[in-house]
C-alpha cells in the first residue's frame, strides 16, 4: 500500500490528536471557579490565558526546527508529554504566580508543540488539498469547547476544579499516546497530483522551497502576517468578551449567553471546515478577501442592530474567524513550498497570538474608555478593509 492510499489513517489520528489538544478553548469553564477558590480578580487569572495563547504561538518558532531531528512521532509524543504533565502539575496550585507558570508556559508550550505541528502535518498529507486538509484539522481543534468543556463541568461538580486537570490529562495520555503512532513521517517526494485541475485553481504550492530564513527576508511574509493577523482579531475579540456582549447589549441571562456561546464555537468549526475546502477551488485570497468584507459587514451591523440581528452578526464573525484559521497553513504552503512547512508555519501561526492579544485588548479597552462596544467594533472594521486590501495586493501581485 503506497502512502497515498494510507495517508487518510494518518489524517484521522491527526484530527483525534487536535480534539484532545483543544482544551485551550475550554479556558472559560475553569475562570470562574478558579476566581471563586482562590479570591482573585477577573483582570489577574485571564491573564493565564493570555500567557497560554501566547506561549503555543510563540513557542514553535524556537521548537518546530526539531520535528526532522527527532521525528513527527517522537515530537508529538514529547509534546503530550509536557502536555499532559503540564495538567497534572495544575492541580497543585496555589498561587496566580504558579498558574501562569505552569498553565500558561507548560501547558502553552505543550499545545505549541502538538496543534502547529499537526497543522502542517496536514499540509504535507495533502499537497493536493490543503485548504480540505487544514480545514479537517481546524475544525477539529476548534471543537475541543464543545467536546470538553462539558465534560470538565460534569467532573467539577463532582470532584472540584483542580482534580478536573488531573483527570483531563489521565484522559487526553491515555488516548494521544496510542493514537500518535499512527502518525507516519511523510515521504519528501510525495506530491499526488489532483484527479481534477480546474483553470482557474491558482492553488499551487510554491515550486521554491524558502527556508525559514529565506522566507523572513520576503515581503510576502510580513504582509501575510498583518493580514492573518487583522483576520483573526475579529474572532478572538468575540470570542473573549461574547458573554458580556449578549449580557449587556441584548440582555441575555448568564445561562441565555451561554447557549449562544456554544453556538458561537459551532460556526466557529463550520466556518474552519467549510473555508478550508472552498478556497481549494476558488482560491485562497478570494476566500480571504470575502472573509474580510463579511467581517467588516457584520462589525458595522453590529453598531446599529439589536435582537437576533445581533446574534446573526456575531455567529457571522465567527464563522469568519475560523475561515481565517484554515488558511493559516494552505496560504503558507502556497507562498513558501511544502518541503519545510512545518517550520514555515510556525513563523506564520504567530500572527493568532497577535490576534490574541489584540483583539481582546481592543474590546477592553474600548469598553473602559466609552462604556460600550461600539468603538471596538469600528475599529476592527477599519482593520478588515485594510486586510482586504492586503489581500487584494497579493492577489494582484501573485497574477503579474
Amino acid at each position: 500500500m503506497d502512502f497515498e492510499q494510507k495517508r487518510w489513517k494518518c489524517m484521522v489520528a491527526a484530527m483525534v490528536l487536535a480534539l484532545f489538544a483543544g482544551i485551550g478553548y475550554t479556558w472559560s469553564v475553569f475562570q470562574t471557579p478558579l476566581m471563586e477558590s482562590f479570591g482573585w480578580s477577573l483582570k489577574t487569572i485571564s491573564l493565564t490565558f493570555t500567557i497560554q495563547v501566547l506561549t503555543s504561538t510563540v513557542a514553535p518558532v524556537f521548537l518546530g526546527k526539531y520535528q526532522k531531528t527527532v521525528g513527527i512521532g517522537n515530537y508529538l509524543r514529547i509534546g503530550i508529554v509536557v502536555y499532559a504533565g503540564g495538567l497534572v502539575a495544575t492541580m497543585f496550585t496555589s498561587s496566580i504566580g504558579y498558574l501562569y507558570i505552569i498553565y500558561g508556559l507548560v501547558v502553552g508550550t505543550g499545545i505549541a508543540m502538538l496543534y502547529p505541528c499537526l497543522m502542517a502535518y496536514s499540509g504535507r498529507l495533502f499537497p493536493d488539498k490543503t485548504g480540505m486538509a487544514s480545514g479537517l484539522l481546524a475544525c477539529a481543534y476548534g471543537s475541543g469547547a464543545l467536546f470538553w468543556a462539558p465534560i470538565a463541568s460534569f467532573f467539577m461538580q463532582r470532584f472540584g476544579v483542580l482534580k478536573v486537570f488531573g483527570l483531563l490529562a489521565a484522559i487526553f495520555a491515555i488516548v494521544m499516546i496510542p493514537v500518535s503512532f499512527f502518525i507516519k513521517s511523510v515521504p519528501e517526494d510525495f506530491r499526488p497530483q489532483p484527479k481534477k485541475v480546474k483553470k482557474t485553481n491558482v492553488n499551487v504550492a510554491s515550486a521554491v522551497d524558502y527556508t525559514w530564513k529565506e522566507m523572513l527576508k520576503s515581503h510576502k511574509y510580513y504582509i501575510l502576517v498583518i493580514a492573518l493577523t487583522l483576520g483573526a482579531t475579529s474572532g478572538l475579540m468575540i470570542t473573549g468578551h461574547a458573554s458580556s456582549m449578549l449580557q449587556e447589549v441584548l440582555s441575555f441571562s448568564a445561562k441565555q449567553a451561554a447557549f449562544f456561546v456554544g453556538l458561537i464555537s459551532v460556526f466557529n468549526a463550520l466556518g474552519r471546515l467549510a473555508s478550508g475546502a472552498v478556497s481549494d477551488y476558488f482560491g485562497r485570497y478570494n476566500v480571504m478577501m470575502v472573509l474580510f468584507a463579511i467581517v467588516g459587514g457584520a462589525m458595522i451591523l453590529l453598531t446599529q442592530s439589536t435582537g437576533m440581528i445581533f446574534v446573526i452578526a456575531l455567529l457571522a464573525i465567527s464563522s469568519c474567524y475560523g475561515g481565517f484559521t484554515s488558511m493559516f497553513s494552505p496560504v503558507c504552503a502556497d507562498n513558501f513550498g511544502l518541503k519545510n512547512l512545518a517550520v514555515n508555519y510556525s513563523f506564520l501561526y504567530v500572527a493568532y497570538g497577535l490576534a490574541g492579544v489584540i483583539g481582546p485588548q481592543v474590546a477592553a479597552a474600548t469598553k473602559t474608555a466609552s462604556g460600550g462596544y461600539n468603538l471596538a467594533f469600528l475599529i476592527v472594521a477599519v482593520m478588515s478593509a485594510a486586510g482586504f486590501l492586503l489581500v487584494l495586493f497579493l492577489k494582484t501581485e501573485r497574477k503579474r
